[in-house]
Parts: structure tokens; C-alpha cells; sequence
């Protein structure tokens, strides 16, 4: 019974031993969560705090700038559209209408090089182009011209199907587009940069107080104003590209007896000969097949002929052999009759 007391006491002790080290342990795992977590939260903390130390110190450690400087750096913000400007909210550049370049090359060969180049210049004149510029050449196997014609946009298929209604022997043609919409909306986004810049630099040449300035000014005007004349230009060149399209037209007239003339006496000299050799072969060819036809046809005839003459030609040397004996018999019996006189 002592023993079983005993026993139960040790077991008692025991596990009151292991409840006191399992809170132990949960105790200094807390203590260490709540240390991390505060060593993380004073370092965020210095990390914001140094964070905005650097930016104070960079805002006040930033020189003032010039006046130059100012007008640069005001004129490269971004410029937001005003409300009333007609354009709806959203993708400028789906916005905005494409601008498309295009130039077609035509070849057309025809019978009556006069009357097709009348009526060129008829269409154009219909259509509201004009001629750009327009070339004649004259040889003695070929006549024709070349154009270069400016329609409008609107017209220019319309255009090319009126050049095939001419109903010219051949027809070529070839057409290109260029979509120069991205370079257009550039080139009005650095125009707006540069008139705000020139407008900030006039106010600065007015207000400008010494001499230097003035000058340093005045060149930075000039050079900004040379750039918007620039983009001006480019602007411009593509809107007339653009509303007009351009045209390359060339149209011939051929000899074909002189062409013919011309293949033949450019070959070279054994390939003249060759062909020459050639066409006399041919003709003995066609000279020996005539012979033979002839002979066919002839045929029957010479054999008809052949027996007539085996038949005729016997009879008549047996006559004139005949006629030679008659003569000579009379000759031979008066030699002795003459023979006995004498």
C-alpha cells in the first residue's frame, strides 16, 4: 500500500514538473513574437523616417534654378487638353483621324500614244489634280511620255479605274500606302512644347534687365522659333500628302516592224550566220517536199508514158533498121554490074 502511495506521489510530481516547463516555454515564445514584432515596427518606422529625411534633404538641398531652367522645365510638363477642344475623352490616338500616303506607278502601252496623252491630262483636269511634272521621248522603235500626277485622296481609285477605261494594250500597276498618323501626332505634340517655350522665353526677353541675358535669350528664341517653322513644314507636307495622292504614269507607243528589225541586227555575228545557215536548209526542205509532191503526182503519168515509149521506141528502131537494109541493098548489086563493064 506504501509502495502504491509512493508511486503515485512521483507520478504527481512528475507531471507537475512538465506543466511548469511547457509554460515556460510559451512564455519566452511570446516574449520573442513580441520582440520580433517590435524590432519590425521600429524598423519600418526608422526606414520611413530615414525615407523622409532623403526627401527633405533632397527638397533642400536642390539649388534654385534660372529663369532658362524654369522655362524649360515648365515647358516640358505634360499639357492637359482644354474641355471645349472638341476631342472626347479617351486614346488621343484612336481619336485622331489616320493620315494615309498613297502613290500608285502605272505602265500602260496603247496604239496611239497623241491621243491616250489628251486624254491624261482631260482626267486630270476632271478630277481637280494637276500635273507635277511630265517628260516626252521620241525613238525610232519606240514614243512615249512620263507623268507625274497629284489627285485627290478622295478620287484616287477612281482615278486609276478611269487610266484602265482607256483601254490601253497593257496595263500595269502598283499601289503603296504609308500611315503616317504616329509621326503627325507627334509632330503636334513637340509643336505645343515649342510654342510654350517660345511664349516663355518672349515674356522672358521683356522682363529680361541685362544685356547678357537679353542675348542668351534672344539666340534660344531664334533657334526654338526655327524649330516650330521646321515642324510646321513637316506638317504641312504631310497634309498635302495626304489630301492629294501622287501618281506615276508611264505610257508608250511601239514599232513593231522597227522592234522586229532591231532583235534582229543586235544578235551577235555567229548567231547571225547560224540563223542564216538556218533559213537555207529550210528552204532546200521546202524545195525537196515540193519535188516530192510533184513526183507523186506526177507518177502516174510517167508510167503511163514509160509503157507507151517501151512499146514505141522498138517499132521504130526496127523501122529505121529496116530502111537502112532498102537503101543499102541497091548500092551493093551495082558495084558488080560495074565491076563486069570495066
Amino acid at each position: 500500500m506504501k509502495k502504491k502511495m509512493w508511486f503515485q506521489g512521483i507520478f504527481l510530481l512528475l507531471s507537475l514538473l512538465l506543466l511548469l516547463s511547457g509554460c515556460g516555454s510559451a512564455n519566452n515564445a511570446d516574449h520573442a513574437s513580441s520582440a520580433y514584432d517590435g524590432s519590425a515596427n521600429s524598423g519600418g518606422a526608422e526606414t520611413e523616417s530615414s525615407s523622409m529625411n532623403m526627401a527633405a534633404s533632397s527638397s533642400a538641398e536642390a539649388p534654385s534654378s534660372s529663369a532658362m531652367d524654369k522655362a524649360v522645365t515648365a515647358a516640358q510638363e505634360p499639357q492637359s487638353l482644354p474641355s471645349g477642344s472638341g476631342i472626347p475623352s479617351g486614346s488621343i490616338a484612336d481619336d485622331l483621324n489616320k493620315k494615309l500616303i498613297y502613290r500608285a506607278n502605272v505602265v500602260m502601252k496603247v496604239e496611239e500614244f497623241s491621243k491616250t496623252q489628251a486624254q491624261i491630262k482631260d482626267l486630270v483636269s476632271l478630277s481637280g489634280g494637276y500635273i507635277v511634272e511630265f517628260s516626252e521621248s521620241q525613238s525610232t522603235y519606240e514614243q512615249g511620255g512620263n507623268f507625274v500626277l497629284k489627285v485627290p485622296a478622295s478620287g484616287f481609285s477612281s482615278f486609276l479605274e478611269q487610266l484602265e477605261q482607256l483601254k490601253p494594250e497593257s496595263f500595269q500597276q502598283s499601289i503603296q500606302g504609308q500611315d503616317v498618323s504616329e509621326e503627325y501626332v507627334d509632330l503636334e505634340s513637340r509643336l505645343k512644347v515649342k510654342e510654350a517655350v517660345e511664349a516663355r522665353y518672349l515674356k522672358f526677353v521683356g522682363e529680361s534687365k541685362s544685356t547678357s541675358d537679353l542675348v542668351q535669350f534672344t539666340n534660344e528664341l531664334e533657334r526654338i522659333q526655327t524649330e516650330i517653322e521646321q515642324i510646321k513644314g513637316r506638317m504641312r507636307y504631310i497634309d498635302n500628302n495626304v489630301s492629294f495622292s501622287t501618281i506615276e504614269i508611264r505610257v508608250y507607243q511601239t514599232d513593231d516592224n522597227s522592234l522586229t528589225k532591231l532583235s534582229q541586227d543586235q544578235k551577235p555575228l555567229l548567231k547571225r550566220a547560224g540563223n542564216a545557215l538556218q533559213e537555207s536548209l529550210e528552204a532546200i526542205s521546202v524545195i525537196l517536199q515540193w519535188l516530192v509532191i510533184f513526183i507523186s503526182g506526177a507518177l502516174p503519168v510517167i508510167v503511163i508514158g514509160a509503157v507507151i515509149f517501151a512499146i514505141i521506141w522498138p517499132l521504130r528502131r526496127r523501122r529505121a533498121r529496116l530502111r537502112n537494109e532498102k537503101i543499102d541493098s541497091p548500092l551493093v548489086e551495082a558495084e558488080p554490074e560495074n565491076r563486069l563493064k570495066d
